[in-house]
């Protein structure tokens, strides 16, 4: 049997699962989430869907989490598979299903996740993971909840596609719920997505060294303990420029790196400093506390190649000089 084969085999293995956890009786309601970081987007609110409809996860891995353990049933049913170097679309057109919730973007990391995915026929409502940035692609969700009125005056610059929700942001509810202060005297440092082209050394280089150079100044400037939050999937992928920054502070007492998922550390700083990170205005509406944004000079020649990669294609315009 062939690699599509064996994908052919477990789709169909899959979709059977899936139905065999359809309700006649109630809507069928899927809850996908293939980042683990993506997770926390929808807060509270499976649990309050099971109430009264029929709820399930769809996940491309097991973490035996309050995420699977909260819908009537979780199902591991990857968006594609990557086999040696190929990559394989797993999909399917399942009946029944009545809405599927996502805060994963369409076409994210060469992703499959449109219109069509597991079905043709359901409605589906896009969770932002931005408070900032009008994230996602309105022309394949019927419905967007928007958390701010920033957001949605980006949104509706689209006069096409989906209809915008003021609806709030459920990741900001959770952390309220879960917020209990533990002080520490303690900064974390929670850059964004880092985009390091692991074979070019010159700028796996540049982005550790500029880390590197930061971390240094607040040891030296402040008193606080540095609690290093690289984003999730920097840390998940294993990337290397992140596995030398850690190796670099491997031995000083006054840094440590956090890598929880969830709004843990929340608790225990006394502020944040972020480039870019929408968790850095969660925790300021969250605790109260002071988050600091910095940006990289952008007229320094070495830095302004490091700028595009900070918030992605186009970051250097965001961030300004």
């Amino acid at each position: 049997m062939n690699i599509q084969e064996q994908i052919n085999a477990f789709i169909s293995q899959a979709t059977s699962k899936i139905q065999s956890y359809l309700s006649n009786e109630r809507k069928n309601i899927l809850v996908i989430a293939y980042y683990p970081t993506y997770r926390k987007h929808f807060g509270g609110l499976i649990s309050k869907l099971k109430r009264d409809y029929n709820v399930i996860t769809i996940v491309d891995r097991i973490l035996n989490d309050e995420f699977e353990s909260s819908a009537n049933a979780n199902v591991l049913f990857p968006y594609r598979v990557i086999e040696n170097g190929e990559i394989y679309y797993l999909n399917a057109d399942i009946p029944n299903i009545d809405l599927i919730l996502t805060a994963d973007e369409v076409g994210y990391e060469g992703g499959r996740i449109d219109r069509e995915f597991l079905s043709k026929s359901a409605k589906r409502i896009y969770f932002p993971h931005s408070l900032i940035e009008s994230t996602g692609n309105p022309l394949v969700f019927d419905y967007i909840l928007s958390p701010t009125s920033i957001t949605t005056q980006a949104y509706k610059k689209h006069k096409k596609g989906a209809k915008i929700l003021n609806a709030g942001y459920p990741k900001f509810d959770k952390s309220l719920e879960e917020y209990h202060e533990t002080p520490l005297n303690t900064i974390t440092y929670a850059p964004l997505l880092r985009y390091v082209d692991e074979s070019n050394n010159v700028y796996v280089n540049l982005f550790t060294g500029y880390e590197n150079n930061l971390v240094e100044w607040l040891l030296e400037n402040t008193h606080y303990q540095i609690s290093y939050r690289a984003y999730p999937l920097n840390v998940y992928a294993n990337h290397g420029y992140y596995q030398l920054i850690k190796e670099n502070w491997r031995n000083e007492e006054r840094v440590s790196f956090d890598e929880a998922l969830g709004s843990g550390f929340y608790n225990f700083s006394d502020f944040v400093l972020s480039d870019y990170s929408s968790s850095a205005y969660t925790f300021a509406l969250t605790t109260l506390k002071p988050s600091f944004f910095y940006k990289p000079y952008k007229s320094n020649s070495n830095l302004e190649k490091y700028i595009p990669y900070v918030c992605g294609e186009g970051g250097g315009d965001m961030l300004g000089d």
